[in-house]
């Protein structure tokens, strides 16, 4: 290993060397899968702690950037380049590769392009590089949410400090590919009234296009009125096709369905999903380890209120659920174009506690296949492989303390050890060919609310 000796020379950890790349962490990781970027271990252990040398990583982006000459051996499609504003908002996957490889911007201080927001009462406010405002939107809503939570969600999604989605709903970036930056702007109140529609402003504060969210459906011949609100929203390319996409994610107000569409740098719509219940997280990257990377949700599907996940090969966003009660389907949706849809197995605890299914709130993809997904209420941890089996589960200890709590109560007899954990992956449904089936492929059985998962 190379190294200049000096302990400053050496970034420890993944959270360093995201800030030291100006990206988040899980760009670093497909980086180093796909383009060598120079990542050391203690061990041979996947999970081991990492460290980098900067003068290694500088000179591998160096010879990046050199590979192919002045500029790209091929033409890149402009519309991949989703730049960042003097540091306050993080790179996407593909647009970071771009962004340091080939087209790092000029000063956006010195250009006077947007780079920061204000919120002030029912305005936003725009300002360049060195706060002077460019321009300013009424909303005309005066419970519009403040700064600080604007701030709070300006950042692309991760994962707070219980699992829960923390999704953006200001972002500023190139989304078109112009090298001039778009806003992209979702109301949000605090009386959570008004919150189904994205706005898209050019650099000067022309409105590009709008966005509302949701549409009236019927299911089970019950309808549900467009009243939607927008829960969260990202930049990527999600559709693997070199362009960026915004990726919307909104439920009807107050009840289900949710809605899952891509847009293109116009507006226009390029994939929908209707989910029977909330999705709650989204993730692109390869979970089969075919070196192609699906899109994944995660959330709760009500009819059978458990926890659920889906996957999108490129480009088949669409459709809905997979249901068996008339009541969760609409004859205006057709069946979903994932190439998966699992469920998650009921638990005890939860059905004791709070009676309602559980959902999928955060998940994470591993580099060269499978997820870790954990659920919203008991924290348990799910392992899943490339074939979405469950070969692992991890029991923490906010489930440990919450199975005290109810067997204290006489709420559950079960025992939370080894066979408990075994008796979770092998609770797990599948959706092929039509029908609900379990890990080895048996039909599922008295699938529905009533399951409580694994007693003794």
């Amino acid at each position: 290993m190379a190294s200049n000796g000096k302990k400053e020379n050496i970034l420890s950890s993944w959270k360093e060397i995201a800030a030291y790349l100006d990206c988040d962490v899980r760009t670093c990781v497909r980086w180093e899968q796909r383009y060598g970027l120079p990542i050391h271990r203690l061990d041979r252990e996947a999970k081991s702690k990492v460290f980098a040398y900067r003068e290694q990583i500088d000179e591998w982006l160096a010879s990046r950037a050199s590979a192919s000459g002045p500029g790209p051996a091929k033409p890149v499609r402009s519309p991949r380049c989703w730049r960042p504003v003097a540091g306050v908002f993080g790179l996407t996957a593909v647009a970071a590769a771009v962004y340091f490889l080939f087209v790092r911007p000029s000063d956006p201080a010195a250009t006077k392009l947007p780079s920061d927001f204000l919120i002030e009462r029912s305005e936003l406010v725009i300002v360049d590089g060195r706060g002077r405002e460019l321009w300013r939107r009424d909303t005309r809503l005066a419970d519009l949410q403040n700064e600080d939570f604007y701030r709070t969600h300006s950042k692309p999604k991760e994962p707070d400090g219980e699992y829960n989605t923390v999704w953006p709903f200001i972002r500023i970036g190139d989304l078109d590919g112009d090298r001039t930056p778009e806003v992209l702007f979702s109301i949000q109140t605090t009386s959570e009234n008004r919150e189904g529609t994205l706005f898209c402003y050019d650099a000067r504060g022309a409105e590009l296009w709008r966005f509302d969210a949701g549409r009236a459906l019927d299911f089970g011949g019950k309808p549900f009125r467009r009243e939607y609100r927008i829960i969260g929203l990202d930049v990527d390319d999600y559709d693997v096709d070199g362009s960026l996409e915004v990726l919307v994610i909104s439920a009807q107000k107050p009840d289900w369905p949710c809605q899952v569409v891509l847009l293109d740098a116009a507006g226009r719509l390029e994939g929908e999903f209707w989910n029977a219940g909330y999705i709650m997280d989204a993730s692109l990257g390869d979970v089969d380890g075919d070196g192609a990377p699906e899109l994944v949700l995660s959330g709760v599907n009500n009819e059978y209120r458990r926890g659920c996940l889906a996957v999108f090969e490129p480009g088949r966003l669409r459709g809905s659920s997979p249901q068996l009660s008339p009541a969760f389907r609409s004859p205006d949706l057709g069946a979903g174009g994932q190439s998966a849809y699992v469920l998650f197995p009921a638990n005890d605890i939860y059905a004791a506690l709070y009676q309602e299914g559980e959902s999928v709130n955060s998940f994470w993809i591993h580099p060269g296949g499978g997820l870790t997904a954990v659920t919203f209420g008991t924290q348990i941890f799910y392992d899943l492989d490339s074939s979405l089996s469950c070969p692992n589960v991890t029991l923490s200890h906010v489930f440990k303390n919450l199975h005290r709590t109810a067997a204290a109560k006489r709420l559950v007899t079960s025992t939370p050890d080894a066979a408990y954990e075994r008796a979770l992956a092998d609770s797990f449904l599948y959706y092929r060919a039509g029908r609900w089936a379990g890990p080895g492929g048996a039909a599922a059985t008295g699938l529905g609310p009533a399951e409580a998962g694994p007693r003794k």
